[in-house]
Order: C-alpha cells, then structure tokens, then sequence
C-alpha cells in the first residue's frame, strides 16, 4: 500500500519554491537509498527492518532494492524532468492508482492481461480519473488542462498494466509525466 506516499505530492504542491521541493525530495529519496542499501548489505540493520517493516514488503523485495524506494528515485526523476504540476498528477496516480489496484485485484478474482487483472487495472484506472478530477477542480492547475490529466490517468495505467522490465513504482510517474508533457 502506497498511500503512506501522498506526503510527496503534497509538500511539492505546496512548497513554495519548486527548488525547495526538489532538494527536499533529493534529500529524503538519497535518506531511503542509503537505508535500503544497509539493509541489504548489513544483517544487523537487515533483522532489524525486516521486524519493523517485512509484512510490507514483497517476497521480491527482500535481496532487492524495495518498491518504496524505488518510488522515490521515481518522484525524484519525475521531479528534475517536469513542472509541478505535472508531477503532483503522475506521482499521484502511481500512488493511489497501484494502491486501488492491489486492494481491487487481489480481492476480487478476473482475468488477467501481462500479469494484472483487469478488475485491478479498471481500478487503477477509475481511482486515477477521480484523482484528476480533484486536482482539476480542487488545485490551481491551469496550465495543466482536464484532457491532459485525464490521458495522463490512461498513460498511467498503460504503463502500470505493461510488462516493463523496470519497476513500475520507478518508471510509471516518468512515462505518465512524459505524456502529460509532450501532448
């Protein structure tokens, strides 16, 4: 669950200085590498996290870089790439689009399409849209129009459903804001 990561878009949208944003955003994502790092390369730090935070963490995730981290280098980039605006919206639909879509998919039993159910992705999909109706009508977005977030909240679940070699807590932001910025 991702949710925990709605402070990133948060405090980006909200800081006034866009410098300041990303040097937050630097800081805490270098706070997490580091942490991963140690976690998987020193045990007494490795027993330690796996106490505190390995019911979170996938069975993939345990000899690997985890998904919140890689999360973060994914906000991180999206951050340096795109405006603000755009990057509120893309790492808002990773967020709570995967969130919808773990709790949707593996609740309710579909086919599956590269590996994600159809249900999961339907939910992704229509927790994205929803988020970019509130960001339309509840933020200053002007220079990021509805079409826009709405074929950003379509990108991201294309991107969330394909069998990329990346993880797509890293690469789903970057492709969604890649979108949202040429169109």
């Amino acid at each position: 669950m991702n949710l925990w990561a709605l402070f990133i878009p948060l405090i980006y949208y909200l800081l006034p200085s866009e410098r300041t944003s990303r040097l937050i955003l630097l800081a805490v994502t270098m706070t997490f590498f580091v942490v991963d790092l140690f976690r998987l390369h020193v045990t007494g730090v490795k027993d330690a996290f796996f106490m505190l935070f390995g019911s979170f963490m996938r069975h993939k995730e345990h000899n690997r870089i985890n998904g919140a981290t890689m999360l973060m280098m994914g906000c991180l980039m999206t951050g340096l790439l795109y405006h603000r605006t755009i990057f509120v919206a893309a790492v808002t639909y990773i967020i709570v689009g995967d969130t919808f879509a773990a709790l949707i998919g593996q609740t309710v039993k579909s086919p599956r399409i590269f590996r994600k159910t159809i249900i999961g992705s339907s939910a992704f999909l229509l927790s994205c849209v929803a988020c970019g109706l509130i960001m339309h009508f509840f933020l200053d977005f002007q220079n990021l129009p509805l079409l826009h977030l709405m074929i950003g909240a379509v990108s991201a679940t294309v991107f969330e459903a394909m069998p990329l070699p990346w993880d797509d807590n890293f690469s789903v932001p970057i492709f969604t804001g890649a979108i949202m910025w040429l169109i």
